[in-house]
């Protein structure tokens, strides 16, 4: 994802030409680690997922398709805003929002604005990509929401990650990484370039020094 979307942005910043650390971290416990980071001034992008609930059974939260959810049962964001913030408030937080200082949050959001919205990576990555899957007609967060509770997380990533690799970056990720990619650009030129570049400066610098003596 990160090769995808530096090749769409030539000319800005390049993730891939910047030290990079990826760790995976459960749900439960990504807001925990805020305060070291903000210590730290680690420019960081949280991605997660947006994880609707409604009230089942003995008052219970089970999990539902975004458009029937009234809250989110991720600890992450509902730390990063509100315990009872509801999905519809998430689909309207703006990048401003979803950003405070070196922290940026990154979850589900509509492929086009209007659009359907998926709950977790595997239906969001369906709904980007619909034509490699077989959805049929309806409506296409459900059937994405159903085809992805059918695949096997390990599988699925592996298949996309090594098999089947001409795919789109979903666009929560997509805007997320060009955000972090924003936050320490590494130099855009070529080796060539920034030799030349520097034997100019320290011929200036020499110049400078004969004019002065």
């Amino acid at each position: 994802m990160i090769r995808k979307t530096d090749a769409a942005a030539q000319g800005e910043p390049q993730l891939s030409s910047q030290y990079l650390t990826v760790m995976e971290v459960g749900g439960a416990y990504a807001h925990r680690f805020f305060g070291l980071l903000a210590f730290l001034e680690l420019r960081t992008l949280i991605i997660t997922d947006i994880d609707s609930v409604a009230p089942g059974a003995k008052n219970k939260r089970v999990a539902v398709r975004v458009a029937e959810g009234t809250f989110t049962s991720n600890a992450c964001i509902k730390s990063w805003y509100e315990p009872d913030v509801s999905p519809a408030q998430l689909l309207d937080k703006s990048t401003e929002e979803k950003t405070d200082g070196g922290r940026r949050l990154a979850y589900q959001i509509p492929e086009q604005d209007g659009g359907p919205c998926a709950r977790s990576f595997e239906d969001a990555f369906i709904l980007a990509n619909p034509e490699l899957f077989d959805l049929g007609e309806g409506d296409q967060a459900t059937l994405a929401y159903e085809h992805a509770a059918e695949q096997k997380k390990s599988s699925f990533a592996l298949e996309h990650a090594i098999v089947n690799t001409e795919w789109r970056t979903p666009r929560y990720i997509g805007e997320g990484l060009r955000w972090l990619a924003q936050g320490n650009p590494a130099p855009t030129l070529g080796p060539d370039a920034i030799a030349a570049e520097l034997v100019a400066e320290v011929i200036d610098a020499a110049d400078g020094a004969q004019v002065d003596g």
